[in-house]
């Protein structure tokens, strides 16, 4: 790795966690928010799976969301060691937004009610922005070329 994308990564790591992490704050909190449809309820069996496959499918469509322009930019920035900036972006990001929840106060609520769902949102958020990575530079052709993805 030249000195050029050391400094390139060095500049773009920091910059990309802070908007992945606001981008998942904001988005986050705006599907969590959005009412489920009238037909959704009737959909399921009972009332419990409806909301809890919506509140889950609500959050990975913003944690996904979140996680594509970083991607994008990530693949501008650096094409080659996009992926290594996507798995920093997205530790920092993970990091820096679980990090208020692992206080005394608040770990054991989170851990004594449902843990497997606060370890798949960490798990949604560690592979969010690699998997985008990982999607954009496949659509891409190698040689840089337009392609119909990006045309």
């Amino acid at each position: 790795m030249d000195r050029s994308v050391r400094f390139r990564l060095v500049l773009a790591a920091p910059v990309l966690a802070a908007i992945n992490y606001y981008l998942l704050i904001f988005l986050i909190g705006w599907t969590s928010a959005s009412p489920w449809p009238s037909w959704w309820i009737g959909t399921f069996p009972n009332r419990h799976m409806a909301v809890l496959i919506w509140i889950i499918g609500s959050h990975t469509i913003g944690v996904f969301s979140a996680a594509i322009p970083i991607a994008i930019a990530a693949v501008l920035i650096v094409r080659e060691q996009a992926m290594l900036l996507g798995i920093i972006v997205g530790v920092v990001a993970t990091i820096v937004g679980v990090l208020p929840s692992l206080t005394p106060d608040i770990l054991p609520l989170i851990w004594n009610s449902h843990p497997i769902y606060f370890i798949t949102d960490q798990i949604k958020l560690l592979v969010a922005v690699p998997v985008a990575v990982w999607i954009i530079r496949w659509l891409m052709p190698q040689s840089g070329l337009r392609t119909a993805a990006f045309s």
